[in-house]
């Protein structure tokens, strides 16, 4: 299939700036003084209820049956969302992983690996936050739409 430049970015800027930003978090992690135990709680709440929207949204798609989604369903854009749907879930899925595995292992660390690990915790964080907003602002589009 043939995408588009904005397509193509629209597709790959999640994950784009999550490596970005975890490079720059490498880069000065000596300088900055994050409470990486309060944000790793918080993401573990936050993408835990975001898990459980994003399937709900997603039974209710594929529920629904009108003239709306069956002209939704035609079109390709359907796919697209649906895969958008699946990486924001396993975005969210991949962050809660990524968060409690910061929790048990980070004090056994050395120094050094710790701070791959705040990148690689950084990393899943902005992807999860990144792929959920893009689906939901594609969704609200759609669906709000006169």
């Amino acid at each position: 299939m043939k995408y588009s430049k904005s397509a193509i970015w629209e597709l790959t800027y999640p994950i784009t700036i999550s490596f970005v930003v975890a490079v720059i978090s490498i880069i000065f992690s000596k300088n900055y003084c994050l409470d990486f135990n309060g944000l790793v709680n918080a993401s573990l709440n936050v993408f835990g209820i975001l898990i459980g929207f994003l399937i709900t949204v997603l039974t209710i798609i594929n529920s629904i049956e009108n003239s709306y989604t069956r002209e939704l369903k035609k079109d390709e854009s359907y796919r697209l969302l649906s895969v958008y749907l699946k990486h924001s879930i396993w975005g969210c899925f991949l962050s809660i992983v990524v968060g409690i595995s910061h929790i048990f292992f980070f004090k056994t660390l050395i120094t050094v690996v710790q701070n791959g690990a705040n990148a690689l915790f950084v990393l899943s964080f902005v992807f999860a936050l990144l792929s959920s907003y893009r689906f939901l602002k594609i969704f609200l589009k759609l669906s709000l739409k006169k």
